[in-house]
């Protein structure tokens, strides 16, 4: 028999809605990076796992980029300098478009486990 560990029916895919957590995190107020990647790690679609470090500063290095967050130095607490991230008036918008999108998908998921669940009772008939 096939292990599914490893594959998406699993949920191992669910980190690629990382860009909404981050907006979504964001929202709540600014957070410097090692702030966010731990909120993260609490997250239920990285059900537990910690996040990819890279990743997120990378993601956050292309919202900055597009204009979705700020980000600035943050020195005055002792210690090393932090960067400390905002979501911008770009950045909400495209928070009210992911939960817009999201809204869809999850109204698209529902109707397909419902399907998928009628498809297997019929089979086990």
């Amino acid at each position: 028999m096939t292990t599914l560990d490893d594959c998406p029916c699993s949920g191992r895919t669910l980190e690629k809605l990382l860009a909404p957590a981050v907006l979504a995190q964001l929202a709540a107020g600014e957070l410097h990076g090692y702030e966010l990647t731990q909120r993260l790690a609490g997250s239920p679609l990285l059900a537990g796992k910690k996040p990819d470090n890279t990743g997120v500063y990378r993601l956050l290095r292309d919202m900055e980029a597009r204009g979705l967050v700020t980000a600035s130095w943050e020195t005055d607490k002792g210690g090393p300098a932090k960067r400390r991230y905002a979501l911008t008036a770009d950045g909400w918008r495209c928070l009210e478009q992911w939960q817009a999108t999201l809204t869809g998908y999850v109204q698209a998921v529902q109707r397909l486990v419902r399907a998928i669940g009628h498809t297997i009772r019929k089979r086990e008939d």
